[in-house]
């Protein structure tokens, strides 16, 4: 039911258009009615829904916004409501949306929900104004007229102001955490480097990337050690790493969780240098102007950084960030490439793109709180790596030693014919850092994971298995270099 009634507010837009083109007083009356009654509606499903939001249908987040703007660009077609001020209500949300995406980027939560509330609170009631004034002008009561337009102008302003105050906030407390952030973690300010190269990872063939290494081994003065070709680079890498305190994984992300299932760093201080076709971890280890950092000799943060323990048909790996379904589905059609490009990205989410509907019946327990989905597409339960700004962003701050991992579901309670678009939208909406369905937040310190059908596992970039269980948890705390 709850599915239709979403529906129902995205078509009535439409309409309520037909009706205003018609310019009647019946029609002009109707389209009034069917705007309240959408509103009202909206209001009952917030009360009856606001307790169970991980049933509620992907429409519902932007329905009001839909209405709206696409209502007052009629006007501003009819020419009944200023196009400056419609653009400035549109670019108010552009600008927004930047800074949401460039705070994530950076891992700073910036909370300013209020603001659109607000802002579509007044602007509902500047498109009910402009429906009455129809109304008005069809019905020839134009003695009420003056005064409506009074009204309209007055929320109008309001709105303003709202929009600009909120650009002002939004920037500004984008600055403030920034400044505070880089602050965060012990400095380093005397290093004793080895960085460990991967000649096999996707990017060391790049001219320029080996050019940004040479510059980052001289800024550093820090000795280079080719790892071996072999499956297990690290081995017998104790005796190497000795004398040296802070180990910088030079590689891809396969590189990095390789290390961290190595006892031999575990006492150590890991960074990471990017030589990988995907680097989620060059995001987290680099906030900012990435490469800037890696051609100049800026100072080090040490951090210590919680990581997770994959329980997996009882085989053990450690990560910083694990999915299961769609992702992994991804992940999984690279298994067999040795060397990973964006290409061979780009070409496996296309093949998983137009290939069979993936869909995944979960019970997922999180310290003890039983969650069932139905219709679950994917799920990325993360501590770090760009992978897991989103869910920073959605959930609130997030210490790296807190010893709380985060989830994120994506749960479709449509038909699963959507589930692949969805994917791409709970992505937009992560990098929004807005907490919208089709998105469903946990946190916890163990996941438990089962499910009736075999769903797909990913690792850190790494396929792992078709399981019916999984579970996860936080294990132990590794020090890193950040900047």
């Amino acid at each position: 039911m709850r599915n239709y009634l979403a529906l129902f507010h995205v078509v009535i837009l439409p309409v309520i258009i037909y009706f205003i083109y018609k310019e009647t007083i019946f029609y002009s009356f109707l389209s009034i009615a069917l705007l309240f009654l959408s509103v009202f509606i909206s209001f009952i499903e917030w009360l009856v829904l606001k307790k169970i939001r991980h049933h509620e249908s992907f429409l519902r987040p932007f329905k009001d916004k839909f209405i709206i703007l696409g209502l007052l660009l009629i006007f501003v077609i009819k020419k009944d409501f200023p196009s400056a001020i419609f653009t400035i209500f549109v670019l108010r949300d552009i600008i927004v949306g930047s800074i949401r995406i460039r705070a994530t980027r950076d891992d700073i939560v910036i909370r300013g929900k209020l603001y659109g509330k607000l802002i579509t609170f007044f602007q509902f009631f500047i498109v009910f104004g402009l429906l009455i004034k129809n109304f008005l002008i069809n019905s020839q009561l134009t003695e009420w007229v003056a005064l409506l337009n009074f009204n309209i102008i007055i929320f109008t302003i309001i709105a303003l102001i709202i929009a600009i105050i909120s650009i002002g906030h939004y920037s500004s407390s984008y600055t403030s955490k920034l400044r505070k952030r880089r602050k965060e973690g012990k400095l380093v300010r005397n290093e004793k480097m080895i960085i460990l190269a991967n000649r096999r990872s996707g990017s060391y063939n790049n001219p320029y990337r080996r050019h940004l290494l040479k510059l980052f081994i001289k800024r550093r003065k820090a000795k280079l050690y080719y790892l071996p070709n072999q499956k297990e680079m690290y081995s017998g890498i104790s005796k190497v790493i000795k004398k040296f305190k802070h180990v910088i994984i030079a590689g891809g992300d396969g590189s990095f969780e390789s290390a961290l299932n190595c006892t031999a760093f575990k006492n150590k201080s890991l960074g990471f240098f990017p030589l990988g076709a995907g680097n989620s971890y060059y995001s987290y280890f680099y906030k900012g102007n990435r490469f800037e950092y890696l051609r100049s000799r800026f100072s080090f943060r040490e951090i210590p950084l919680d990581t997770l323990e994959i329980t997996l048909d009882k085989n053990r790996r450690e990560t910083t960030f694990m999915s299961i379904g769609i992702d992994a589905e991804v992940v999984k059609e690279m298994k067999n490439i040795r060397i990973h490009s964006f290409k061979d990205y780009f070409m496996a989410a296309t093949k998983v793109i137009f290939g069979p509907r993936k869909s995944y019946e979960i019970t997922i327990i999180v310290d003890g709180n039983r969650h069932y989905w139905q219709n679950c597409f994917n799920l990325i339960i993360s501590k770090v790596p760009f992978i897991g700004y989103g869910l920073r962003s959605v959930l609130g701050k997030v210490r790296p030693d807190d010893e709380y991992a985060l989830g994120l579901g994506n749960v479709n309670t449509h038909s699963a014919f959507f589930n692949k678009g969805l994917r791409l939208w709970a992505m937009v909406l992560t990098q929004l850092g807005l907490n919208k369905a089709p998105l469903v937040p946990l946190r916890g310190k163990e996941f438990l994971i089962s499910s009736k059908m075999e769903f797909p596992v990913q690792a850190g970039g790494d396929f792992l298995a078709y399981t019916k269980n999984l579970k996860v948890k936080v294990a132990r705390k590794q020090q890193v270099l950040i900047i």
